[in-house]
């Protein structure tokens, strides 16, 4: 990211002084066009080189990552427990369980980043998401509760996704 911010304005200043009017416009224009999308794209292998890292090594306790839907299904069976919606704050509280069959704790990550908690209400609109925790590990061969918060304005949560898993909410 250092060499970054030193590539730009000497990039810059290069095409400038070749350059005028419309000209340097344009040099300047694609210059920072190209630097914010190597910075992107930096940001980007960063991210799946972290994910696929966690992945690949195991964890300390040797816990299975899920950090997909697909993972999430195959790994833990989940249900809405209990839903409750308080009227005068707008609130809907949310008890979730998960159980874990298998052999190794699972540890559900990501959760706070990219929109993976996600309350709908009946009509499919999404509600603000209040706090998710980032992670959460059911133990091997047991179940775990998980709370979430969600604000709906003046509608019922029916929904509870997380990734791309719905989970519905019944009354």
């Amino acid at each position: 990211m250092q060499s970054i911010r030193v590539l730009v304005p000497l990039c810059l200043t290069c095409l400038l002084v070749a350059c005028s009017g419309d000209n340097a416009e344009k040099a300047a224009t694609g210059a920072v066009s190209k630097a914010v999308e190597l910075a992107k794209g930096a940001a980007t292998g960063a991210s799946k080189g972290v994910e696929e890292g966690r992945k690949a090594s195991t964890s300390v306790d040797g816990a299975v990552i899920v950090s997909s839907g697909d993972e999430l299904t195959a790994a833990l069976t989940g249900a809405v427990l209990t839903a409750t919606n308080d009227a005068s704050t707008q609130l809907a509280q949310v008890t979730m369980g998960f159980a874990n069959d298998g052999a190794a704790p699972v540890r559900v990550t990501d959760l706070s980043q990219g929109n993976h908690v996600t309350g709908l209400d009946g009509e499919g609109y999404a509600c603000t998401t209040l706090h998710p925790g980032d992670e959460f590990t059911v133990p091997a061969k047991a179940k775990l509760k998980v709370d979430l918060s969600f604000h709906c304005a003046d509608k019922a949560l029916a929904t509870v996704r997380l990734y791309d898993v719905e989970y519905a909410v019944t009354r």
